[in-house]
Parts: structure tokens; sequence; C-alpha cells
């Protein structure tokens, strides 16, 4: 039951920013991606790489992630276009959008 309310509390939020906006732009995760075959054994430092998703999905929103950049050591770094219910089409247009005027999709990491 508590856990009901909360998500209903995550949804009413994203539901009053959606009042004002029609798409939140957020980061992905807090890091970059970590190196290509690197062992992460810290469950806590697993968690907090989705920390910046776990709240549209418990809202039960759609939501769309894309390259947008590397850090200063070559990993990739992610952001992601959080939509309303039912803005799937939106989401996708926006996002195409994007990549018709940036090259990230392109590059591969260091």
């Amino acid at each position: 039951l508590k856990a009901q309310k909360l998500r209903r509390l995550v949804a009413n939020d994203f539901q009053t920013a959606f009042a004002q906006c029609d798409f939140i732009l957020a980061p992905t995760a807090p890091t970059a991606a970590p190196k290509l075959g690197s062992d992460i054994h810290d469950p806590v430092q697993m968690y907090l790489s989705d920390i910046y998703t776990i709240a549209v999905n418990l809202a039960g929103l759609p939501a769309l992630t894309l390259p947008a950049g590397f850090s200063s050591s070559g990993l990739p770094i992610g952001v992601q276009f959080i939509g309303n219910h039912f803005s799937e089409a939106k989401i996708l247009g926006v996002a195409h959008q994007v990549q018709l005027v940036s090259d990230w999709h392109t590059k591969a990491p260091v």
C-alpha cells in the first residue's frame, strides 16, 4: 500500500511538470557508462547507475535514451527524453530531430 502511494506521488509530480512542458530532458545516469568488460561488484554503485530512470518507470511514462557525448575519459554519456503518457510518437520524432543535427550516435567510445 505504501509503495502504491509513493508511485502515485511520483506520477503526480510528473503530471504537474507536463502541465508546463511537452518533454523532460534528463541525464540517463549520474556518471558515464562503465568501461566495456569492466566488472562492477558494488551493488550500491549498480543501483545508483539506474537512479535517474527509476522514477520514470514508477510513473509508467515513456522515455528514450540517446547518446549525448563522451566523458573526459572517452566513455559515453546518455540523455533521456521523458514524455507524458501516450506520447511515444512525439518522443521518437524529437529524438529523430536531435539525431539529424548531431553525430554522437555515429561515434564510438575510446
